[in-house]
């Protein structure tokens, strides 16, 4: 298949990343693979490359792990000023945020992950967290990035998943926090945001030393270049751990956050330079106008209960259980940019409402042991998964130019020319239980100090119950359920003891029917659950198998203050069903991606500290199989609309690059900086959708990179001043547009970020 040729921005990306040594690499943990004081090393700072994830699912150390990890440490997110998940996964590369259709939620809060659509493979502290919403990270430590097919945590696509890891308390005292405004001179108003984290130890009880810690959030502002939108929230994490240090520790941890914001839908496409429907008459001065209406909303209240259970025997043997109870409630109405009439300067507007509430009960109950069989060490971990996962959604009807009736200029904003919820009462209404019971077991064996073997199963059983009101709306109410055997192996060779390289194959499955984070539920018809009449989420589909093949190494340098990793990828993904649009199946195929991702994290230097990645890959639809004639084109009149085969993926770029990198004087002053960039990908539909649009049809999403800059300065022991500045030169660039590219979510513009972190 011809690809398009390379631009002068992808190759001034490549350039950029071709004069250091890029791969992904990672940090530790700590002794109950969970974090603690030890993630602070002998200087007093937490290191950027991690040398384990959390979790005591995993049994080797990453440098040893089979397969690629990004882990994000929360050093790396605080320098640049992050905010949410979505300002953190744009530290790894191969990750596409969708906005519009595909991504029906405000902003660009759905994702995917190496081409496949990952929203649904979101994990805090290994148990799932269902919905579609923004998630703040004022009480995350690291955030951890599977790459490649991975049945670690149950159900899931061929892309990977992420794991967040929360702050628990820990043996030590200490009060910090971080004081940060933020401001667009291009437009928007500012944005003030206070994080505390306190932790305390409070004394003995009857299991040993306790501890207390409390995160807390409160943001209050506007959103970065754009008039009118605001983002209000505010949160509180608690956490209480007895027996610290002692064989049976015994934590329980709450989280409360909301969100009271008024949402961001964008602009029209026609804005983005590159775009099918791009009009250079615009100007970027109007870059900044919102088409919303000053009455639009988007509220998230979510509540969480962890109690972890956790008790080391004298044999070294360790016995975890975990429960959790959540409940997600996300209402919102919001005004949309939809088509634009370059003759009058005009944009149509829509208004769409969201309502569901997303609840989970999980147990799981881990064992992991460490042991000998002859000559052969064993690091064993198993254990047992409960979890009921439940969705109730509101469907809303859109109205087209909500209160007037009419288009507004696309030269200003009109925030007041109408108010109020125009949408009515919910029409239509769902709802989705999953069951989920699973069973694991994996072990690395190490046969001698050059190999080792890592593998594993796991057995899951998954039953669906969709009830849909009204069934007349195009989805028929239906129960599904599938067990299914999934698992990973790879072999690893050792060289030398601070590197390796190995071979893993990875097995993920994806039942159909997998709604609970689908941005679609709130609306109505067969728009709601795309796929549920006769595509890839109806009940009669088979379910989707992933496998990843990897090949790859993985070094250590500089006493191992440098990680670099380097892999060649190939995943396949089966039973991908094809609707023909009118609730009937044409056919089931498959896509193919094949890529090579570098990273790098660590210290080159005692002072000089980098975290990088590069990613290159293809991607390819094979659809039509079985469905061809003998000019071996797809039969029928649907011929034109379904001509897909060989087609690349929609909104998976062929390159993508991320680089952070500080250099520390050493007098209390440190600058740094880096980049993101995002090559040009098709427009269309996203991956998991059975509608799909040809390639070229929507034109493309042009590439992008963006520059920023660090400067922070020591004034004491006790209080740091930082300086983020984003975006340096400007850039006017979509992150992603809907399908038909009439509307996109633009990046941040130039954006200051004051900020002092303070510790006592």
């Amino acid at each position: 298949m011809n690809r398009p040729p390379v631009s002068s921005r992808e190759l001034l990306a490549l350039a950029t990343f071709a004069s250091i040594a890029n791969g992904t690499a990672q940090e530790n943990t700590n002794n109950d693979k969970r974090l603690d004081e030890t993630v602070i090393n002998a200087n007093g700072e937490q290191p950027v490359n991690v040398k384990q994830l959390s979790g005591d699912k995993n049994t080797a150390p990453l440098l040893d792990t089979p397969q690629t990890f990004n882990v994000v440490p929360e050093k790396v997110f605080n320098q640049q000023s992050a905010r949410n998940l979505t300002d953190v996964l744009k530290n790894t590369p191969g990750i596409s945020f969708n906005a519009g259709e595909n991504g029906f939620a405000a902003s660009q809060d759905n994702f995917s992950l190496r081409g496949t659509d990952a929203s649904g493979s979101i994990y805090v502290d290994g148990i799932r967290d269902s919905g579609s919403y923004t998630r703040d990270i004022y009480n995350i430590e690291q955030v951890e990035i599977a790459k490649g097919a991975a049945a670690d945590n149950g159900r899931g696509g061929s892309g990977g998943y992420v794991n967040m890891i929360t702050k628990t308390a820990r043996a030590e005292d200490f009060f910090r926090g971080t004081t940060s405004f933020g401001y667009a001179p291009s437009g928007g108003d500012g944005l003030f945001r206070q994080t505390f984290d306190w932790n305390k130890m409070t004394g003995t009880s009857p299991l040993g030393e306790t501890a207390f810690r409390l995160n807390a959030i409160f943001q209050d502002g506007g959103v970065y270049g754009r008039d009118v939108a605001e983002l209000n929230s505010w949160g509180l994490a608690p956490s209480v751990t007895f027996g610290l240090g002692s064989q049976t520790e015994i934590s329980f941890a709450f989280q409360h956050y909301e969100t009271r914001d008024r949402p961001d839908w964008g602009v029209p496409a026609a804005f983005v330079d590159g775009t099918i429907n791009y009009d250079s008459s615009i100007g970027e001065s109007n870059r900044n106008n919102y088409y919303g209406l000053s009455s639009d909303y988007d509220d998230t209240t979510t509540d969480s209960f962890t109690a972890i259970i956790r008790h080391e025997f004298e044999s070294g043997a360790r016995l975890t259980n975990t429960s959790r109870i959540s409940k997600t409630t996300r209402d919102a109405i919001f005004t949309v940019p939809a088509d634009y009439d370059p003759v009058n300067r005009e944009v149509s507007t829509r208004q769409l409402g969201y309502g569901r509430e997303n609840t989970l009960f999980a147990n799981q109950t881990n064992f992991s042991y460490e042991f000998e069989t002859g000559n052969l060490k064993h690091s064993v971990s198993t254990g047992l998964e409960l979890s009921i996962e439940k969705s109730e959604a509101d469907r809303f009807d859109t109205v087209t130019d909500p209160g007037t009736g009419a288009p507004v200029s696309v030269d200003g904003s009109f925030p007041d020319r109408a108010n109020g919820n125009f949408l009515g009462a919910p029409t239509q209404f769902s709802e989705v239980r999953i069951d989920t019971v699973a069973a694991y077991f994996y072990d690395t064996v190490e046969i001698n100090k050059q190999w080792q073997v890592t593998g594993g199963l796991r057995l899951e059983h998954y039953r669906l119950d969709l009830e849909n009101n009204p069934e007349s709306a195009g989805i028929p109410s239906f129960k599904n359920d599938d067990t299914y055997l999934t698992g990973k192996l790879g072999v690893v060779y050792k060289p030398q003891e601070n590197g390796s390289i190995y071979g893993a194959v990875g097995l993920s499955a994806l039942p159909p029917g997998a709604y609970l984070s689908n941005p679609d539920v709130s609306r109505t018809g067969d728009n709601a659950f795309p796929g549920a009449g006769g595509g890839v989420n109806n009940p009669d589909a088979d379910t989707q198998q992933n496998w990843n093949f990897e090949i790859g190494t993985k070094w250590d340098f500089f006493d191992g203050r440098l990680s670099t990793t380097a892999a060649l990828f190939h995943t396949n993904r089966r039973n991908i069903v094809i609707s023909d649009g009118r609730g009937g199946t044409i056919g089931e195929g498959e896509q193919n991606l094949t890529g090579i991702e570098l990273g790098v994290a660590g210290k080159i230097t005692d002072k000089w500290t980098v975290y990088g990645g590069f990613l290159a890959m293809t991607s390819e639809r094979n659809h039509f199989d079985d469905y061809r004639n003998s000019s071996g084109r797809p039969e029928g009149d649907l011929a034109d609309r379904y001509n897909v085969d060989g087609d690349e993926l929609a909104f998976t770029p062929n390159y993508s690059a991320n680089l952070w990198t500080t250099y520390d004087f050493g007098n209390g002053l440190t600058i740094g900086g880096g980049l993101q960039y995002v090559g040009s990908s098709y427009v269309g539909r996203t991956d998991d959708h059975d509608r799909i649009i040809p390639n070229g049809v929507a034109g493309k999403l042009p590439s992008y990179i963006v520059f920023n800059a660090l400067a922070s300065y020591e004034v004491n022991d006790n209080v740091t001043l930082r300086l983020n500045v984003d975006n340096v030169f400007d850039e006017v660039y979509a992150v992603s547009t809907n399908w038909s590219a009439s509307r996109a979510a633009l990046g941040a513009p130039r954006t200051f970020t004051l900020s002092a972190e303070w510790e006592f």
